[in-house]
């Protein structure tokens, strides 16, 4: 059966993930410490200083110990999931790079540009996101003849009026790119092209045309995302922005990003309801994980150091 690694700090674990050290390298790995243990698997210092730079880079508490107490929740719920052989490859990681966005009113791609600028380990990285996207699966088929009420979709419908009036929007990604050693004068320059093109973009259709025509710039494929997925802050800024026109730019890890608005569409009766529906079982399956794991790790034995 298919097991999760669970990222460890131990000697050997290190040696084996590094492909066998030469004894200078065993020496280093012996400075790290021991600070806790969960069902016999160590904990490092190592591991916490990890797990604390992608909680800070997803926008979490990352002191010590909630780096520590997260660290803990992935090796109860990896012992879990790994009796049902679930496993998530780094190329199915979409779904948990979404929900994140989600919580933090952002896009998938910014989600991962701040993990992969965080300063964790990429394997760190993609063992967090698997363990908390199987564990999910694990959840949502142990739900899997849950139904959701017309009346708890009515009364989500009617507590989120937005829900039945809110906006799809169509956006396209306009990256104007800034080399690292640009510096400020760079950033500079890189703003006044960005305000020249908002000022010439006027219709999606010419403006793509006008932006990808300059040697800096990339334009990402059109997405279509409701306002409820999108965030209140952004999808007010895309509501006040006019169709065809660019939003403000603002920073990212290529230089200097702006949204295209190429459309805004009321979102359908049934696509309303649909969402009213995906989120009341949502809430409903994530309780039941949120139970399910404080069970597990009533039941598990860790030892703090």
């Amino acid at each position: 059966m298919a097991r999760i690694n669970i990222i460890c700090g131990a000697i050997l674990a290190l040696a084996l993930a590094l492909g066998g050290l030469p004894f200078g390298g065993v020496s280093a790995a012996r400075a790290q410490s021991i600070v806790a243990t969960v069902n016999g698997d160590p904990v490092t210092t190592e591991d916490v200083a990890q797990r604390a730079h992608i909680l800070k880079a997803l926008g979490m508490g990352s002191s010590s110990s909630d780096a520590l107490e997260s660290l803990v929740k992935s090796r109860v719920q990896a012992d879990e999931i790994n009796k049902y052989g679930i496993r998530v490859k780094p190329e199915e990681l979409g779904p948990t790079y979404y929900f994140f966005a989600e919580r933090a009113h952002t896009t998938p791609q910014l989600i991962q540009q701040r993990l992969n600028a965080s300063g964790a380990d990429k394997k760190h990285v993609e063992n967090f996101l698997s363990i908390q996207q199987a564990f999910t699966i694990y959840a949502r088929a142990r739900n899997r003849a849950v139904e959701v009420s017309e009346a708890q979709i009515t009364a989500e419908l009617a507590h989120d009026p937005k829900l039945a009036n809110e906006l799809n929007f169509t956006i396209r990604q306009v990256v104007m790119t800034v080399m690292p050693d640009a510096g400020m004068a760079g950033l500079q320059q890189a703003a006044k092209e960005m305000e020249s093109l908002r000022a010439r973009f006027s219709d999606c259709d010419s403006g793509v045309k006008i932006a990808i025509a300059m040697p800096n710039v990339v334009v990402r494929e059109p997405v279509t995302r409701s306002a409820s997925l999108l965030g209140d802050q952004l999808s007010e800024l895309l509501n006040k922005t006019p169709t065809g026109h660019l939003t403000p730019p603002s920073r990212d890890a290529s230089g200097l990003a702006a949204l295209a608005v190429c459309d805004k569409s009321k979102v359908k009766t049934d696509v309303a309801r649909d969402q009213a529906q995906q989120r009341v079982l949502s809430r409903l399956i994530d309780a039941d994980a949120e139970k399910l794991y404080k069970e597990l790790r009533a039941a598990a034995v860790v030892v703090k150091k």
